[in-house]
C-alpha cells in the first residue's frame, strides 16, 4: 500500500477535534470511514501482527508498520491529530517546525544541557492513550478504550507509525508543561522534539536535571542517562543535530563526512558504476543544501566535486 501524507492544513483547538466528545461507537466509525464490522475485527485483532508488518531496522531497532485496515485508520487519525495546536515548546511533527527551530531557541545561551527519554514510544502505554481520549478529548469511556487499542500495539505506541509522533506530544503535555514552568521559575528557555529535552540559560546544573528526571520518573519515564549531555561557555553545544555557534551550523563532523565523501568520489570517478556516481551526487547534492538550510557557506571543495560529478554524469568526461 502506498502511504498516504498527513494532511495538517489547518491548525485547531483540541476541543474542535472531530475526536472530541465522540459518544457513540456509530459516531467513532463515521469519523474514522469505517463500518462497525471492520472496527471490530482491528480490536479483536489486537495483540497479534495480521495488521502490522513487525522488523527490524537497519539501526537494531524494532519497527511495527500498520498495514491494510489498520493503516487506513491510523492515517485517518493521525490527519485529525495533527491539526491539534501543541505549545510553543513543542518543534517534533509540526508545521513550520523542525529540529533547525529547535536548536535555534537555544541559539546564544551561557550554558545548555539536553537529554533523551529513555525507550520513549514504548514507555507510552495504551492506558495513558486511553486516558488522554477519555480526560483531553473527552470520549465516553468505551470509546476511549476503543482508540485507546486502534492506537497501540503490544500496550504501546507502533514506532512505525503516522500516529505515534502526534500522540508522543498530545499524551504527555501535562508533563512537559510542569517541566516548562519549572524552567520558567529559573528562567530557562525549553524545547521538546520526540524524546528530546532541552533545557538553557544563565545556568544549567545537576539541581534542574535532578527536578527534570522526578518529573519523569512520576509519569512513568527513565532519561536515557549515555545520551544526556552539559555545555557549559568553553564547549560548543549540540541540539537535535545542529551545533550552536555564532549562528547555527551543522557539526565539524559533518563536515569531515563532507569532505571523506567528497575525496572518495574524486578518487573513484573514472571506475566507480554509473548508478553509485548518480547516488552519490544526490548524496553530496543533499549534504550541501542541508548546509545552506543553515546560512552557512558550502564549502569549495563540494562545487568542485559536484560539478566534475555532472560533466561525468553527462559523459562529458
Amino acid at each position: 500500500m502506498s502511504k498516504k501524507k498527513v494532511k495538517a492544513n489547518k491548525v485547531y483547538s483540541l476541543n474542535q477535534c472531530r475526536l472530541y466528545k465522540v459518544t457513540s461507537l456509530n459516531k467513532l466509525c463515521l469519523i474514522l470511514k469505517i463500518t462497525e464490522e471492520e472496527l471490530n475485527l482491528l480490536v479483536e485483532s489486537y495483540g497479534n501482527s495480521d495488521f502490522y508488518n513487525c522488523y527490524t531496522n537497519k539501526d537494531g531497532r524494532p519497527i511495527q508498520e500498520p498495514k491494510k485496515l489498520m493503516y487506513r485508520v491510523h492515517n485517518r487519525i493521525a490527519n485529525l491529530l495533527s491539526r491539534i495546536e501543541t505549545p510553543e515548546y513543542i518543534h517534533y511533527s509540526k508545521k513550520g517546525h523542525s529540529h533547525i527551530s529547535n536548536a535555534e531557541v537555544h541559539l546564544h545561551s551561557k550554558q545548555l544541557m539536553t537529554f533523551d527519554i529513555k525507550s520513549y514510544y514504548s514507555s507510552i502505554s495504551s492506558e495513558s492513550i486511553r486516558i488522554f481520549f477519555k480526560h483531553k478529548l473527552e470520549c465516553e469511556q468505551d470509546i476511549a478504550y476503543l482508540l485507546s487499542r486502534l492506537c497501540t500495539l503490544d500496550g504501546s505506541l507502533p514506532t512505525g507509525s503516522q500516529i505515534s509522533v502526534y500522540l508522543c506530544n498530545l499524551v504527555n503535555l501535562d508533563m512537559f508543561d510542569e517541566m516548562k514552568l519549572q524552567c520558567e521559575m529559573f528562567e530557562q528557555k525549553f524545547t521538546v522534539y520526540a524524546d528530546d529535552i532541552t533545557i538553557s540559560g544563565k545556568s544549567v546544573n545537576q539541581s534542574h536535571y535532578n527536578i527534570m528526571s522526578k518529573i519523569l520518573n512520576r509519569y512513568g519515564y527513565e532519561i536515557k542517562e549515555s545520551k544526556t549531555k552539559r555545555f557549559t561557555k568553553n564547549k560548543t553545544p549540540v541540539v537535535t543535530g545542529i551545533a550552536l555557534k555564532k549562528n547555527l551550523d551543522v557539526k565539524n563532523s559533518f563536515y569531515m563526512e563532507l569532505r571523506q565523501l567528497c575525496e572518495g568520489i574524486n578518487n573513484h570517478i573514472d571506475n566507480a558504476p554509473y548508478l553509485q556516481l548518480k547516488d552519490e551526487y544526490y548524496s553530496l547534492k543533499g549534504k550541501a543544501q542541508y548546509v545552506k538550510q543553515l546560512n552557512q557557506k558550502i564549502p569549495k571543495f563540494v562545487f568542485q566535486t559536484q560539478a566534475k560529478l555532472e560533466k561525468k554524469l553527462e559523459g562529458q568526461l
